[in-house]
């Protein structure tokens, strides 16, 4: 018997509703001192429990990213249910991530915080991470793929995110190449994998972070953000559920990721080209001499995106910064 499980799932099937402590100890079978230290353990956790003296205890929902939250609703067999690795508070979840692959976790671990104190974003920069507003996750990827093909991955990432914003939400999410997803040229979600890669087998291990803005009002951004941002609460003017949230992009990550393992990423392709919001429009690009324009026409079977530029050349854009003429900053982190 798990007690602080136990606890928690009387009070879930009662949800909202109150239910005596007598009633606690009887379905338990423990004494009343034992109930009481439990539902502060939960307390402690972030759970907000109600008490009176005459009608005993209830669950008042919060929108925690707990494990116990979660796992309810979980839709994936993978992802989330190999490892979950859950924080209050962390430097950065994908420097956690990187720490457990090293150690041999295996693929699906997820680690998940409520709040980051130095949330990695492309080139150094930071993700703006506000304690339970956003959701900001890694996860633990080792697909048996040459390294050419990592650019494939960060297309699925970015697929799964949209779709999770387009189903939910019915929010036209559209990617920016390469890890950006925008919602009417505002930023809404940002992704940073890193790659770990060894002589013998290629691919080691991919760390996958994804920040994701869900109920941060807009007034709460900060000012100093290169690229407009917004949230799920800003778009539909009401706040949402998290754990919804999470519970739908871990599924939909795991379904597209492992389509991609199968050898179907033509159909992955065709979609990332569906949310593109790079394709057809005049872009800059870094190139070793500096910037380079030209016109993104096509994203390749590696995921790399093709810009032609004014003199008919074709361009290969593996990595690094897109700029689209009318949004010269997009594509920075927050």
């Amino acid at each position: 018997m798990t007690l602080p499980k136990d606890v928690l799932r009387v009070l879930y099937d009662n949800h909202g509703q109150w239910i005596t402590e007598r009633l606690l100890c009887e379905t338990l079978q423990v004494p009343a001192e034992t109930i009481r230290n439990l539902l502060q353990g939960l307390m402690d956790e972030g759970y907000k429990v109600d008490s009176s003296p005459d009608k005993g205890y209830r669950l008042v929902y919060r929108d925690y990213l707990l494990p116990e939250e979660v796992y309810r609703g979980l839709m994936s067999h993978v992802f989330g249910c190999r490892g979950y690795f859950y924080y209050r508070e962390i430097d950065s979840t994908n420097n956690r991530a990187l720490e457990l692959a090293a150690d041999g976790y295996p693929e699906g671990t997820v680690v998940v915080a409520e709040t980051q104190t130095a949330g990695k974003g492309r080139r150094g920069r930071t993700w703006h991470s506000p304690p339970r507003h956003g959701i900001y996750l890694s996860v633990i990827l080792r697909p048996p793929l040459p390294v050419r093909e990592v650019p494939r991955v960060s297309l699925v990432v970015g697929v799964a995110v949209a779709e999770t914003l387009e189903a939910e939400f019915q929010l036209p999410a559209r990617i920016k190449w390469p890890n950006d997803i925008l919602i009417n040229n505002r930023k809404i979600a940002g992704i940073l994998s890193e790659v770990v890669t060894s002589p013998q087998q290629g691919i080691d291990y991919i760390v996958t972070g994804i920040g994701l803005n869900i109920n941060n009002p807009l007034e709460n951004f900060p000012g100093d953000l290169r690229t407009d941002p917004t949230s799920v609460m800003v778009e539909r003017k009401k706040p949402v559920s998290r754990v919804k949230v999470l519970q739908e992009l871990l599924m939909r990550l795991e379904n597209r990721y492992y389509q991609l393992l199968e050898g179907d990423f033509d159909g992955i392709l065709k979609k990332g080209k569906s949310l593109s919001m790079v394709l057809g429009q005049e872009v800059k690009f870094d190139m070793p001499g500096g910037l380079t324009a030209g016109k993104a026409f096509d994203i390749d079977s590696n995921g790399f995106l093709l810009v032609r530029d004014e003199y008919g050349k074709i361009h290969t854009v593996t990595s690094g910064e897109v700029y689209l003429s009318l949004h010269q900053d997009s594509g920075n982190e927050n």
